[in-house]
């Protein structure tokens, strides 16, 4: 048997970050979010409501841009 691990930065297509410049909020250096609709803590429940007005995709699930680096992926939003 043999298992194919990746994670979430190699299954985005996108190199992995550096620990000491990547964002320390929920984004984990990717720069977004996945928020779910009965998600009710603040920000993410206005962020997901943002996102529905432009658009639902009917899963209940929407990509945000992470508040705290403002979808850079990087501390500061640098």
């Amino acid at each position: 048997m043999r298992l194919e691990l990746t994670n979430r930065y190699n299954a985005m297509g996108i190199p992995e970050p550096d620990p000491e410049t990547m964002c320390d909020g929920e984004c984990e250096g990717t720069g977004v979010v996945l928020v779910p609709s009965d998600e009710m803590s603040e920000p993410w429940r206005s962020l997901w409501l943002e996102a529905e007005k432009e658009g639902s995709d009917h899963t209940g699930w929407h990509v945000v841009r992470c508040p705290d680096c403002n979808g850079t992926g990087k501390k500061g939003g640098a």
